[in-house]
């Protein structure tokens, strides 16, 4: 019987055994499959080999020749070859007994055993014959072997005439039944690092329902549907039920339906809702509304298929546990907290929000629910400025281990230059949670750098100092100012210059370094056009944009791409290329500026939207409880206002000179977050464009009729704010100003 029979039949007997990871029995005494450039063993394989036995041999073959020169010959025959002391048997040649130990030691069907012998003869085999294939880049990894990125450029190949391995027994379970990077484009570099396994969770319920046909099945917000479908209509119950055992008898061997809210908010109320409110959002949570939705579904699904489960992104406005409903075990909350912090560690202590994650895992799990964490490894709505997770990945997977968390899908942008070494890091500890973060780094810079490893793993050290010493949370980029401060900049520059200096020319060190200068030199030539923006320098913001792209395109061009093309072409153009644009316009052609209003601002709260009939608009109301607050500089999140929800009020004076008498007036806002509305001395305007929140595109408003050139002006700005569009932002968010149009 061949091993794999035997190694189904037994992982079948052995189901209940938790996934683990086990380290390898050394029993010393290494031996050589290659001496002096010449091989002394063959590869075996079945005499039908599977895809990945198959990639498994080709994989040990080619690695070695490049490594020391040797080929070894590939037999399909399933039989030894004499005149050769070694057998590298895929698949082959496990005794019972062995099999038995791997089983033991769990079931995930990418497990595997790494056999070498006392007498030498290797043994790979897996409880599938993808496992058989992780078992092959374990013994290129012994070998010496790194795929720190993808790509030729990201794979280190140690050259050395004999190759040597020490004799063994190692057993290795992966510590999650799924192991994913999302967005990450290369499957062979992914295959590699051992990724697969259990995928779940989507937006979306798996029927098909005319909104404008049948408005009574969405949810309804101001009067109007919104997209959401509503859960509690009996005729969504019934179709979506209808959906899933249809699904499930299409893919008799998927164990969970995937659907849930569509991505976006529009939830209004229901009578489903339970009295729970978010803290995040200042609102009620709608988790009770979905659970006792996913309860009903089941009820009738599990007559037909009882061990058939839904998964649902535990996400947004339904990310919390449900207070009332309790959900059927066979519901698995993928957990997607896109609106925690993104800049720190879970332990980190300067962060609330890290922590309260775990409030949230520890709640689903107390309800007896397994949890799949669907997190983020890059800041998002980030272009591409310096940053790196390597503390917050080996703090919180090695943490989702010990939480019980089954599985984990991660959606990344990758920025290859300064992501590399997270990424690297998070597929390490993806599959086997218990090493050691330090020692996996220390190793990945020691091989990826070689004799630059020290000035570049000092780089990357003072970069995560920066991140984890920060007492800032915005998202997007606009705590970057703060964090990437100018000695934090020149310091990375040093070590730079350092690894330039001392890696030889045209070597792959040097290749590997200059990936990094160009991801900082595009990361600083972002914060030099968000400092010219700020400073109303809309020209010098202008061409420190486009040295930007410069070096995006540069970068995208390259394999692997150094920036992900969504984010760095996505999110510069929508966050920030609008509003440069849009101010070079108004100080050219005879345009120019008439008044530059000031970043600080005083400033009232209005949660009761009382402000416009209180007058808060007028002119000569007093100030003397209002506040103060800055606009452009900082956000709201470093003001004490990261979770309003709200109305606000904006006040301040300028004076615009009397030579722009006669001349079209324009006050113009360069970021809003998220809906204003404008006076100029007591007199509202009218909006003449309308922006993009939180940044972007600017607000625009005739202040023609309103403005007295020669005298102080009375500005005043009321913003709504009341959904999230970034973490912490809020009001005014960018540079405002007063132009006139050409005469």
């Amino acid at each position: 019987m061949r091993t794999c029979a035997i190694l189904f039949v037994l992982s079948c007997l052995l189901l209940a055994f938790p996934t683990v990871m086990l380290g390898a029995t050394d029993m010393g005494h290494p031996f050589s499959l290659v001496v002096d450039g010449q091989p002394r063993a063959v590869i075996i394989l079945p005499d039908k080999p599977q895809p990945d036995e198959e990639l498994a041999a080709k994989e040990i073959a080619e690695y070695v020749q490049k490594m020391s020169g040797a080929e070894l010959e590939i037999d399909r025959r399933g039989l030894g070859r004499y005149g050769l002391e070694f057998n590298i048997y895929i698949g082959l040649g496990l005794t019972p007994q062995a099999a038995e130990k791997l089983t033991a030691k769990g079931n995930d069907p990418a497990s595997f055993l790494l056999s070498v012998a006392e007498n030498g003869q290797i043994h790979l085999a897996g409880l599938s014959p993808e496992g058989t294939l992780f078992a092959a880049y374990e013994l290129l990894e012994q070998l010496g072997v790194r795929w720190c990125m993808p790509g030729d450029i990201g794979t280190v190949i140690p050259q050395a005439k004999t190759l040597s391995l020490r004799v063994q027994e190692t057993v290795e379970v992966p510590s999650f039944i799924g192991r994913h990077l999302q967005t990450v484009a290369d499957q062979v570099w992914m295959r590699r690092m051992r990724l697969g396994g259990l995928n779940a969770g989507a937006h979306n319920f798996p029927i098909s329902i005319d909104r404008k046909l049948h408005p009574e099945m969405f949810c309804e917000e101001g009067g109007h549907p919104t997209h959401q479908v509503r859960v509690s209509h009996p005729e969504v119950l019934r179709l979506t039920v209808e959906a899933t055992l249809d699904y499930f008898r299409k893919h008799p061997n998927e164990k969970y339906m995937n659907m849930g809210p569509d991505d976006g908010a529009g939830f209004g109320s229901d009578p489903w809702d339970a009295a729970d409110m978010d803290p995040l959002h200042g609102k009620i949570s709608v988790t009770d509304r979905y659970i006792k939705f996913f309860n009903l579904v089941l009820e009738q699904v599990q007559k037909e298929f009882p061990d058939k489960g839904i998964a649902f992104y535990s996400y947004s406005q339904y990310m919390r546990p449900p207070v009332r409903e309790k959900p059927n075990p066979a519901i698995l909350p993928v957990l997607a907290p896109i609106d925690l912090c993104r800049l720190h560690s879970i332990d980190n202590p300067l962060c609330p929000e890290r922590a309260y994650m775990k409030q949230i895992i520890e709640g689903w799990q107390a309800l007896g629910c397994s949890v799949f964490y669907r997190g983020y490894f890059f800041n998002l709505a980030d272009q591409g400025l310096p940053f790196t997770m390597i503390r917050q990945i080996g703090t919180e997977v090695p943490y989702f281990k010990r939480a019980g968390i089954i599985a984990c899908r991660v959606e990344c942008m990758p920025m290859w230059g300064h992501h590399a070494p997270s990424l690297y890091l998070a597929a390490k500890l993806f599959w086997n949670a218990d090493a050691d973060p330090k020692a996996i780094m220390a190793d990945y810079f020691e091989k990826f750098y070689g004799p630059v490893h020290e000035p570049m793993q000092a780089y990357f050290e003072t970069l995560e100092d920066a991140f984890e010493d920060s007492d800032y949370h915005t998202g997007n980029v606009f705590d970057m100012p703060h964090i990437l401060t100018p000695k934090v900049m020149a310091a990375l520059d040093k070590e730079l210059k350092t690894a330039e200096k001392q890696a030889a020319a045209k070597s792959p060190y040097a290749e590997r370094v200059d990936l990094v200068r160009l991801s900082h030199d595009y990361g600083a030539a972002n914060l030099a056009m968000m400092a010219a923006l700020n400073d109303f320098k809309f020209d010098d913001a202008k061409v420190a944009h486009d040295r930007a792209v410069e070096l995006r395109e540069k970068g995208i061009a390259l394999k692997p791409v150094l920036f992900h093309p969504h984010a760095s072409r996505g999110y510069l153009e929508r966050f920030w290329a609008g509003t440069i644009t849009s101010g070079v316009e108004r100080v050219h052609n005879g345009n120019e500026i008439a008044a530059k209003l000031p970043d600080e601002w005083l400033f009232l709260l209005d949660p009761l939207d009382g402000g416009e009939a209180l007058g808060f608009w007028t002119s000569g109301m007093g100030t003397h409880n209002w506040a103060s607050i800055k606009t452009f500089s900082t956000s709201w999140s470093n003001q004490g206002l990261r979770y309003y929800k709200g109305e606000t009020w904006y006040r301040t004076t300028a004076e615009v000179p009397k030579r722009f008498a006669g001349r079209k007036l324009r006050l113009w806002l360069g970021g809003v977050d998220d809906t204003p509305t404008a006076w100029v001395n007591s007199q509202k305007l009218e909006a003449l464009s309308r922006g993009a929140a939180p940044s972007g595109v600017p607000w625009e408003f005739d202040a023609t009729p309103a403005i007295h050139p020669g005298e102080p002006n009375v500005i005043v700005v009321k913003v709504s704010n009341r959904e999230i569009d970034e973490l912490g932002t809020g009001g005014l968010t960018g540079p405002a100003m007063i132009w006139a149009a050409a005469e």
